[in-house]
């Protein structure tokens, strides 16, 4: 069967019948993440990513990728790079704002990367720093407040970096609603102010304000590794990457 040729950078008729009739097969290779062998296809392709970063064409696949929450994967994907600002240069819109508190909704504290937990809140925190702008665009609710809150570590102070980012988006969203009188929006208002409350209060848990089975806490089950001569080569090509990126200039 003759296939069309593709002409440099354009994606042939015959590419594309190739990617839509196996579209399960590279699913599984590149999300499913159960088997060694999917994990180092998924590694691959995640490489590939963190070298071409984060654009308006491809973040939903770097926002996928993470998905997996399977550490070699995540760690390959962000490699040298911030989580908190991954997303910063995508402008959040309603489908990305959705996705990222159906991360924090579908993992328990302590299951969650901690990469990904910071490049979601990261997301979370643009959205909302504007409080009103953010909920024109996600009017978010007292079940979104309570996945932020979760992950809040209640025996480690303020100043941890996981807390600090959490409360200040917490903080931001007590101001929602303050010059428009909404009564939707005050109600959120104040859950967020309950669930900071709680936090800070030593005579309260976070139970007090967020619901019990959401605080329960799960290790990580997403942890899959490649084969062990994979995995070396996946630490020892970071080192020589972080090797040329510390080299003084002459």
């Amino acid at each position: 069967m003759g296939m069309a040729q593709k002409t440099g950078f354009a994606i042939s008729d015959g590419d594309r019948k190739l990617i839509r009739d196996h579209a399960y097969s590279i699913r599984e290779a590149l999300f499913t993440c159960l088997t060694d062998t999917q994990v180092e296809c998924s590694v691959a392709f995640a490489r590939l990513l963190n070298r071409s970063g984060v654009t308006s064409e491809n973040y939903r696949l770097f926002m996928r990728m993470l998905i997996t929450n399977n550490p070699w994967v995540v760690e390959e994907l962000l490699h040298d790079r911030d989580p908190r600002l991954v997303f910063s240069t995508i402008r959040p819109d309603t489908e990305l704002i959705s996705t990222a508190f159906e991360v924090l909704m579908s993992r328990h504290p302590h299951e969650l990367h901690s990469n990904v937990l910071e490049a979601v809140l990261g997301i979370i925190q643009n959205a909302f720093f504007d409080p009103d702008d953010g909920y024109k665009i996600y009017p978010l609710g007292i079940m979104d407040l309570n996945v932020l809150g979760k992950f809040l570590v209640k025996d480690k102070d303020q100043e941890n970096p996981q807390n600090k980012l959490i409360l200040e988006i917490l903080d931001r969203i007590t101001g929602l609603g303050v010059y428009y009188g909404d009564p939707e929006k005050n109600i959120v208002a104040k859950h967020a102010f309950s669930v900071r409350f709680a936090y800070f209060d030593s005579t309260r848990d976070l139970n007090d304000a967020i619901p019990e089975p959401l605080l329960v806490k799960l290790p990580n089950r997403s942890d899959v590794a490649p084969e062990t001569d994979f995995a070396g080569l996946i630490v020892e090509r970071r080192k020589q990457k972080r090797k040329i990126a510390t080299r003084p200039s002459k």
